[in-house]
């Protein structure tokens, strides 16, 4: 057997090929654990994002605070969004149903409002003051209105939800009553072509 002689540029451009080969390997490795990581990264900076949205949404003041932790401390500003199940909540309710979601933020909003305005005719109450307290009393009823009509609205929402459920299942069981003999012909036909092939 004759075996080819390599040249001089053949061997060094062999050997050039050796030497690209683990470091080739390694960097396919590394993308193979680097690429996942960058990933979930990105998913986790676009989480950070919307929550700090919805913060915004219910108060700007909650958001300046969020944001600072994120950008300060982002392994507590994690911790504490996982320790708020309200707002990974509201995240969701953004992300599928804006109509929920922005009745919801209102809600909320109210309920701030209602508890820092009693705070404050107790206040005036402790402190005498006539004038102060009926204004905000009068004021409180007027919020507690408000609130009352919101309540009653995210309840009329979640029926409307569930009649959208019940039509959607109504029709499913039509379509099912329509087509049970069809059905029925169709799983006939199978068992006896099983038991057919089963027989031979």
């Amino acid at each position: 057997m004759r075996f080819m002689k390599c040249s001089e540029a053949e061997r060094r451009r062999r050997a050039g090929h050796r030497q690209w080969l683990p470091m080739a390997v390694g960097i396919a490795m590394l993308l193979a654990f680097v690429a996942p990581a960058a990933d979930e990264l990105l998913r986790g900076n676009a989480f950070a994002e919307e929550v700090l949205e919805v913060a915004e949404d219910l108060d700007p003041r909650l958001s300046e605070r969020l944001r600072s932790l994120h950008d300060s401390d982002p392994e507590g500003f994690a911790e504490r969004i996982a320790a708020s199940t309200q707002l990974r909540a509201l995240v969701d309710m953004r992300r599928e149903d804006r109509r929920a979601y922005d009745m919801k933020i209102l809600e909320l909003k109210t309920d701030a409002k209602v508890r820092t305005l009693a705070a404050t005719v107790r206040q005036a109450r402790v402190d005498g003051d006539d004038a102060a307290f009926a204004s905000g009393r009068e004021e409180l009823r007027m919020q507690l209105r408000i609130q009352a009509g919101m309540r009653l609205a995210n309840r009329l929402l979640q029926i409307e939800r569930m009649e959208d459920m019940v039509e959607q299942l109504r029709e499913r069981y039509d379509r099912e009553v329509a087509e049970a003999e069809a059905d029925v012909e169709v799983r006939l036909q199978n068992l006896l072509e099983m038991t057919d092939e089963r027989a031979e």
